[in-house]
């Protein structure tokens, strides 16, 4: 079998998240802290023998995997940065469910992105080599392990991930690229989602899988869950497909997500229990309604009243106002 096969699959998906924007525990990453870090590798590896290289990098809420092994004559180069770009956002969160009316409560997500790329030129080919002294000098070890390659891109605040893998193969050429990026909406900005990634193979004697899934919201109370597990029976995207012999394929799919920041509003007055003390004199709006509550505002306005306010009379145009001092 001697096919070639040539792809260009385009996959742009944009998704309006109204009603419901701050994270809540189905977005994140499983057991998967939200550290603030930047990760940078790069590698770049030429030579005869036997390989294998895991690679899996996560933060809390994208994880990325590169899984490799094989024997024979190796080429290639990779570049990985990840970054927790911020942690979670302290500042409570509300919007409304409009369901219900009522006001929701919750708590920003964070921010994060993880970019991969390699290029490769591999010829699988028995090897072996002495390992050690004495017995193992005399015995070497041999490998005749063909080429398997893998890459996993998962999103999990957009329930979304992609997977490529070549296994068996006796030859692999070309390039991938893996591009996540998770930023969360705040209080009064949208959120952005997007995962990719760009595939251009060229396969030997072996098997190409490649695969794209994002799922369904499920509802409670018309409120989106993402990520349930139940969201999984009818996927918004599912690509499943197979090569398997001599093919070169090409294919770029990317997902893209909006996320809404929450319906709000300020009320006039954003005290809490507290009352008038709860009032932040830092903030700008709050500030003019503090002033509204400590006279600031009563004595600006009588100060510039024409003629001179008398505030130790009563306020009536009558003869004894008119002629006070």
């Amino acid at each position: 079998m001697n096919v070639i096969v040539k792809v260009s699959l385009m996959l742009l998906f944009a998704i309006l998240l109204t009603g419901f924007a701050s994270a809540g525990k189905w977005d994140f990453n499983p057991g998967q802290e939200a550290v603030k870090h930047k990760n940078n590798i790069t590698g770049d590896v030429t030579g005869h023998g036997y390989v294998r290289e895991y690679t899996k990098v996560n933060t809390n809420n994208l994880s990325m995997l590169e899984y490799f092994h094989g024997s024979g004559t190796m080429d290639f180069a990779d570049m990985l940065k990840d970054e927790q770009k911020t942690t979670l956002i302290g500042s409570s969160m509300y919007w409304i469910d409009y369901t219900t009316e009522d006001w929701m409560k919750g708590y920003g997500g964070a921010s994060s992105a993880i970019k991969y790329t390699r290029q490769y030129d591999n010829v699988q080919s028995p090897t072996s080599f002495a390992f050690g002294t004495g017995w193992y000098a005399s015995h070497p070890v041999s490998y005749n392990s063909l080429l398997k390659d893998k890459n996993e891109a998962r999103s999990y605040q957009e329930s979304a991930s992609m997977h490529r893998q070549v296994e068996y193969a006796r030859a692999i050429k070309g390039d991938i690229s893996v591009d996540i990026n998770c930023t969360a909406p705040t209080a009064t900005k949208s959120g952005m989602g997007l995962i990719g990634m760009k595939i251009d193979d060229e396969i030997t004697e072996g098997t190409l899988h490649i695969g794209e899934f994002m799922a369904l919201p499920m509802k409670n109370s018309n409120t989106p869950k993402y990520g349930l597990k139940q969201g999984w029976k009818n996927a918004i995207i599912e690509t499943d497909v197979d090569y398997i012999g001599d093919f070169h394929v090409q294919k770029t799919m990317e997902l893209e997500a909006s996320k809404s920041a929450p319906t709000w509003a300020t009320d006039w007055l954003p005290c809490c229990s507290g009352g008038f003390f709860d009032v932040l004199n830092a903030d700008t709006e709050h500030e003019r309604q503090r002033r509204i509550f400590d006279c600031t505002y009563s004595n600006t306005s009588i100060s510039t009243m024409k003629p001179k306010w008398n505030t130790s009379i009563a306020q009536f145009p009558t003869t004894k106002y008119k002629n006070a001092p």
